[in-house]
């Protein structure tokens, strides 16, 4: 995804009155200072700074891309209730963890980008509308999506989500927003190639931790079938001003050891990372 700099003052108060129309009808009940209300409160002071033709400042970009899920999921008819009910609080500036350590704007906002992103490309995803299993289902597939504030979540994420799969004999897929772990927070204004340069760098790196995360506890977590990731980041970059880039990634664990997964399992978990990287990493786990 591109922030492009032409959203316009109409487009923006429009997208504004979308999400005020479904905290509305879905009933949320906001809290000032923070999560959604913050987010609103913040994209209307920064029209003026649109209106007088200034660099904008970062909620906007945030508003484009939330309403762009939620339009996407509303118009496939998908119940979001719980989970914009539950963005009323939390930081929703991506790559910075929230001081008060509440994740639940980016918590619930992966969630959604997700499962619309996942319809895009025609997988036909629900989003379960209660607390007691995992946040999307796709078939013989539940998928698991986690933003953490720190990489020393993550090993638990995972064992967490694969009890839980051993407990319904289901299988998994585990969705992982990296941004504020791996801190993708670099706003100063940036050439076309010292942004190149510093984004090449800045991936290689983290690869390089999410390798030494991923590696030792992968073979042992059998019910887990593929893993995406999603980096959500903002650049100001000169000559082209504010955007909002999302990258992604995504692998498969192959386990033929285990007779008792079926083809099926791995066609639907194929799919859906798939989604999220047109030639996955296929990774064999014996």
């Amino acid at each position: 995804m591109n922030y492009e700099s032409s959203y316009t003052e109409n487009q923006i108060l429009a997208d504004i009155a979308f999400v005020e129309y479904c905290i509305k009808k879905y009933r949320v009940k906001l809290i000032q200072g923070t999560g959604l209300q913050k987010l609103i409160d913040d994209c209307k002071a920064e029209l003026d700074v649109v209106r007088n033709g200034r660099q904008q400042q970062g909620a906007l970009p945030v508003l484009y891309s939330l309403v762009d899920s939620l339009k996407n999921l509303w118009m496939c008819d998908v119940d979001f209730t719980i989970q914009i009910g539950a963005m009323n609080s939390g930081q929703y500036q991506y790559g910075d963890p929230d001081p008060d350590k509440q994740q639940f704007f980016k918590d619930f906002e992966y969630e959604i980008f997700s499962a619309s992103h996942l319809i895009k490309n025609g997988i036909n995803v629900e989003l379960p509308q209660d607390t007691s299993g995992e946040d999307i289902v796709f078939e013989d597939i539940d998928i698991q999506c986690k933003h953490p504030k720190t990489c020393e979540n993550i090993d638990g994420y995972l064992r967490s989500f694969n009890g839980r799969l051993n407990k319904t004999g289901r299988y998994g897929v585990f969705g992982l927003a990296i941004e504020d772990c791996l801190g993708y927070n670099q706003r100063q204004p940036m050439t076309v190639d010292a942004y190149k340069m510093y984004i090449q760098q800045k991936m290689e790196e983290n690869d390089a931790i999410l390798k030494g995360i991923f590696e030792p506890i992968l073979p042992t977590q059998t019910r887990i079938l593929g893993i995406y990731t999603t980096t959500t980041y903002l650049a100001c970059i000169q000559g082209y001003g504010l955007r909002l880039f999302r990258s992604s990634n995504s692998f498969i664990l192959f386990r033929p050891l285990k007779k008792e997964i079926k083809d099926r399992y791995y066609k639907q978990a194929y799919r859906i990372i798939h989604a999220f990287n047109d030639h996955p990493a296929w990774l064999t786990l014996n």
